[in-house]
């Protein structure tokens, strides 16, 4: 399973990097076609917001999950002696594999509802539907790594509560 989702993490990861590539060119190509040509590329501004920035972040979701980018707030809990901080640290393991549980559900649900009703975006027939698909992998993948992780917090491996990777 570990090394099911680091392949998975790593197409993420590559998928996430050329969409940030991608969005670099279609920014700088709108902008050279509007001021020097007069001719903005059409939809340019619809296919950022909804296809490359969501796609750079919720694809990217699962690396900075395991490099541990995550913001904690932790002067209450670095004062508890051992036993309480891994009581507490099981606790929000579990809560955020339950809340990113939550999410996928959500934006799953949102997604089979854009592809129902045959959403689209305003200036071009492009369907919105994948968009919120890529936001549910995203999500689905981190929550998968969350699980896992719930045997390493134990540990202090969990990636949920390092600076810089570990996890199992």
């Amino acid at each position: 399973m570990q090394r099911w989702l680091d392949g998975c993490e790593r197409v993420l990861t590559l998928v996430a990097a050329l969409a940030t590539f991608a969005m670099m060119l279609l920014t700088t190509a709108d902008a050279v076609g509007r001021y020097l040509f007069n001719r903005p590329i059409l939809a340019a501004y619809e296919l950022t917001t909804n296809y490359l920035m969501v796609a750079v972040i919720f694809l990217a979701m699962p690396y900075a999950y395991r490099q541990g980018a995550n913001i904690r707030v932790t002067f209450l809990v670095d004062r508890l002696g051992r036993t309480p901080r891994l009581v507490v640290d099981h606790a929000v393991q579990i809560v955020s594999s339950l809340y990113g549980a939550a999410l996928v559900y959500a934006t799953g649900q949102q997604a089979r509802h854009m592809l129902t009703t045959n959403t689209t975006f305003a200036t071009l027939d492009l369907p919105l539907w994948p968009a919120h698909l890529v936001v549910s992998v995203g999500l689905f993948l981190t929550t998968l790594m969350m699980l896992l992780d719930l045997r390493e917090v134990r540990k202090g491996r969990s990636s949920l509560f390092t600076d810089g990777g570990g996890g199992g």
